[in-house]
């Protein structure tokens, strides 16, 4: 029996690889850490967040706390854990705060990269979006909705998808597009369908034309090059619609959620100003900043609000988590083995 993530992780705690505060503690930052983060003067923030948004939030983040200034970073997703990795072998702990998606994040954990830290608000984010032991907890969720252009289907005499089933159908042969690097679509039909992966070899096999990364599906479904896609992020339809592009977007049942987590460093150098960052980051105040800046971001936390057409809790939704690397490494190269992608 192959190792979990939650095995991993037990025996990583069990090993020492992390730094545990005592139970309770961090239930809200006390004023001498924050007088310490001030004296600190500086948080390095590692993320994928894209780079326009990461810099509005710093900013927003040092108009708030006058004395504390945000360093950037931003990585890619395959980037991010080798750099601090790299990093941390090498002796040098310079990042403070970590974000990104819920697998990179995994790595770093499996790793002993991060330390553990008890958000004082993280019971009022959604079940399933913060790690009950305090080592991680949602900084932001992408959803992955249904698209498609209504001026294709009005040509080809297509009704609009409902369903990722929709695109296994004859008349979809040919005709939509599919994010060839789209794991956590993959991963979200195996966890939430006993029938996924079947699912998932028959729209394979209905010659979808094969594209690269999320954005990229969106911009080449406006541009007319197919007629649907299964694998496009609901905040980017939801933003081209609004912008009258000819993209309409529908939010399957269940509505398939990645996470983004933000962790702190091991050995963060600027310990107390991180506490301060992340405090804020995942406050009301933070998270409702983040939801609302326009970048498309969506809010876990139940006391915020998000754009309603891209996530409402109400709505039926699976959290996407991960497995460990070697089961995650063994599925990719099942999904792209299916969409005969090499690697």
């Amino acid at each position: 029996m192959k190792p979990t993530f939650a095995f991993l992780l037990a025996a990583a705690l069990a090993a020492g690889a992390f730094t545990l505060p005592p139970s309770g503690a961090n239930a809200a930052v006390p004023a001498s850490v924050a007088g310490a983060a001030k004296k600190e003067a500086t948080i390095v923030w590692y993320a994928t967040m894209n780079t326009k948004d990461m810099q509005v939030t710093a900013d927003k983040f040092m108009a708030t706390h006058p004395g504390i200034k945000v360093e950037t970073l931003r990585a890619t997703s395959a980037e991010l854990p080798a750099r601090v990795m790299t990093e941390q072998r090498g002796g040098k702990y310079n990042a403070d705060a970590i974000s990104g998606d819920e697998f990179q994040i995994a790595q770093l954990i499996s790793a002993g990269a991060v330390q553990r830290y008890r958000a004082s608000e993280a019971n009022k984010f959604a079940k399933g979006t913060y790690e009950p032991n305090g080592l991680w907890t949602n900084l932001y969720l992408n959803t992955t909705v249904i698209a498609w252009n209504p001026q294709r289907l009005s040509v080809d005499h297509l009704k609009a998808p409902s369903s990722f089933a929709d695109f296994a159908k004859p008349e979809w042969k040919g005709k939509f597009g599919l994010d060839a690097g789209a794991f956590n679509w993959y991963l979200g039909l195996l966890q939430s369908d006993k029938n996924g992966n079947d699912l998932v070899k028959r729209i394979a096999a209905n010659n979808p034309i094969k594209t690269t990364g999320h954005t990229a599906t969106v911009t080449q479904l406006e541009a007319g090059e197919f007629d649907g896609t299964p694998t496009a992020y609901g905040y980017l339809s939801d933003q081209e619609k609004h912008a009258g592009k000819p993209v309409d977007f529908v939010n399957p049942k269940p509505l398939f959620a990645t996470l983004n987590p933000i962790v702190m460093a091991k050995n963060a150098p600027h310990a107390n100003a991180a506490k301060v960052f992340i405090e804020w980051m995942l406050s009301h105040d933070g998270q409702q900043f983040i939801a609302q800046q326009g970048g498309g971001e969506v809010s876990s936390r139940l006391d915020v609000k998000s754009n309603p057409a891209v996530w409402d809790p109400k709505h039926p939704y699976v959290i996407v988590h991960p497995p460990d690397a070697l089961r995650y490494n063994e599925l990719v190269k099942t999904f792209r083995g299916m969409l005969g992608v090499p690697g």
